[in-house]
């Protein structure tokens, strides 16, 4: 059952269409990793979803059309994690940004206290609740907004290149527990990056570029097309495209998303 659908969506930007005609459904509790290069229309999309830009389509989420009327109780129930977190920090503390919306909503102190402990140990911010979210680093910032989201337990998470400016090793983890929210959860997770790497985790990865869905399939089957993913300019994983040429010497008889699995493999 699609939770998320866009119908002939058209959208203009100084009179050059962004989206023309464009179509995408996203079903209830999956993870579809939108990826393409910059000017591929990932963030306009995600604007749109918002409510931010306004266009002309049949948008339909949770059964209701994403409409003025509709606005508010659709927003709700999304978490948006935009790439720039210093837009949209308000309070003076993590922990005081953590409980602002939760307040907002009227949620009971206690409840908040134990969200803010739970959400806070998933991602590891328990040392940075009394600091100030503007002095944290890029990484720091962006793992507070994505908390901040996860505070809220929408039934969809929205993470336009979220992840951006947190290192590698703790991007993965993150990711992982992601995953694990995803599939517990069912919580529908729609990313938005022009990093490959971060589409390891998801049901569905679709390619987008210049407003049209290039490629759209399994994660898996998706890398298959990779010399088309090069031409529009998307770096492909290192891990996924050793995997192609060990799969040519019959070293392995299958693509390897993970590294440290691939190297395994080959040891054996």
């Amino acid at each position: 059952m699609a939770i998320l659908s866009i119908n002939n969506l058209t959208f203009r930007y100084k009179n050059k269409f962004v989206f023309d005609n464009f179509n995408l459904e996203v079903e209830r509790g999956s993870w579809v990793t939108i990826a393409g290069p910059n000017g591929a229309g990932k963030t306009t999309l995600v604007k749109i979803l918002a409510g931010l830009e306004k266009s002309y389509a049949d948008i339909t989420i949770f059964n209701k059309p994403l409409n003025k009327k509709n606005m508010y109780d659709i927003r709700r129930e999304i978490g948006f994690v935009f790439d720039n977190p210093d837009n949209f920090f308000a309070c003076e503390t993590v922990e005081d940004e953590l409980a602002f919306s939760l307040e907002n909503l009227g949620v009971f102190p206690n409840t908040i206290k134990k969200k803010i402990k739970d959400v806070a140990k998933i991602l590891k911010l328990d040392d940075l609740l009394k600091e100030n979210p503007c002095d944290l680093s890029g990484g720091e910032k962006q793992k507070v907004a994505l908390a901040t989201a996860l505070m809220l337990e929408p039934r969809i998470l929205v993470l336009d290149e979220a992840l951006l400016m947190i290192d590698v090793k703790e991007r993965d983890e993150i990711l992982k527990t992601l995953k694990e929210y995803n599939k517990q959860k069912r919580v529908t997770i729609l990313s938005f990056t022009h990093n490959l790497e971060e589409a390891i985790y998801s049901d569905r990865l679709i390619i987008l570029n210049k407003g049209v869905i290039t490629i759209d399939g399994a994660f898996p089957e998706v890398f298959s097309e990779e010399r088309v993913m090069r031409k529009i300019g998307l770096e492909v994983p290192f891990a996924i495209e050793l995997s192609e040429k060990l799969k040519v010497y019959n070293i392995i008889d299958h693509m390897e998303l993970d590294l440290e699995r691939l190297v395994s493999l080959i040891w054996k």
